[in-house]
């Protein structure tokens, strides 16, 4: 009887490395990878947000100074620039590519992240986010 259990120690020792590797590291991958892509995500949505409403807060002087104080419209030209200026100036890694839309009183800034994942390479993200001029609101 003793003999019979004396072939098996040490099987589970093999059953352990192989989870480890067929399981634990490709979970572990997947983990910090979707980690990767859910924190590029945020930093991508609070720039074009905060670079938007920079966008947003820019005011047409010369209508405002030539209604006496009371006409306050969006300048188009200044917001693209501001907003333009603003995302340049956070300088978030893998930023490639962003577009500044102007409508109305509306700024909306659609920008392309570009993610190193650890293993599958990179993952691309696009996203857009808007903000509207408000003036004593």
């Amino acid at each position: 009887m003793r003999r019979g259990l004396g072939r098996q120690e040490g099987q589970i020792l093999v059953m352990s490395a192989l989870v480890m590797a067929f399981l634990f590291v490709p979970l572990s991958v997947f983990v910090i990878d979707t980690a990767l892509v859910e924190s590029g995500y945020a930093q991508l949505g609070e720039t074009l947000q905060a670079s938007a409403e920079d966008g947003a807060s820019t005011i047409d002087e010369a209508t405002y100074r030539s209604s006496n104080g009371r006409v306050a419209v969006l300048d188009p030209v200044q917001a693209r620039i501001v907003a333009d200026g603003s995302i340049r100036a956070a300088a978030v890694r893998g930023l490639s590519s962003w577009s500044v839309e102007i409508k109305g009183q509306r700024v909306t800034i659609t920008g392309r992240l570009v993610v190193q994942l650890l293993v599958l390479g990179a993952a691309t993200l696009t996203e857009s986010r808007s903000a509207t001029f408000a003036y004593g609101q």
